[in-house]
């Protein structure tokens, strides 16, 4: 059984998130295009990653045993306030099926409510984008509605759908 962790974004990475972004079968559901990215654009992601100021957003690595870069899980849009954040992921088309977005998703969702002290985690996502929707069901988040025709995907009008989890639900799942 493989063995998976979270760690802060490296440059080694770069590469290997580059290899996610130019999959079209990885970003052909999401809302941004990231086929156009160039390893330049990833190292500087990493790098702002990294930045101590940036506290509205946690982007962490997923990697493997041998430490190689999966996929990356973050929260987003970190509400102090509100104590909510964005939730979002995207691994590697290598590590689909191998249970490393799970783990992922149980850590971040782990260090949202135990380490941050947050109150909800929410997502939105295209309805068109199957997958993902089964496996945010299977991660204990709950359909909270859908926004129709409220997106523009590959000259089309699609739904958007959103997701969210409280800390008390997941602390309920955890029992």
């Amino acid at each position: 059984m493989m063995k998976f962790t979270l760690r802060e974004l490296q440059p080694k990475d770069a590469g290997f998130m580059q290899e996610w972004m130019h999959d079209e079968d990885v970003i052909s559901s999401l809302g941004s295009d990231f086929s156009s990215k160039t390893l330049d654009d990833a190292l500087s992601f990493i790098e702002h990653a990294n930045d101590s100021k940036n506290c509205k957003n946690l982007h962490l690595a997923c990697v493997d045993e041998t430490d190689q870069y999966l996929g990356t899980v973050s929260l987003k849009n970190i509400d102090e306030v509100n104590k909510n954040a964005e939730y979002a992921i995207c691994f590697r088309r290598k590590a689909h099926g191998t249970g490393a977005p799970a783990f992922a998703t149980a850590e971040i969702l782990r260090i949202a409510f135990e380490k941050m002290q947050l109150e909800k985690v929410y997502l939105y996502l295209y309805s068109i984008n199957k997958r993902a929707n089964r496996f945010y069901q299977k991660q204990c988040f709950v359909l909270e509605g859908c926004q129709q025709k409220q997106a523009v995907h590959k000259g089309e009008f699609v739904d958007v759908i959103w997701y969210g989890i409280t800390r008390e639900m997941w602390q309920y799942e955890q029992r």
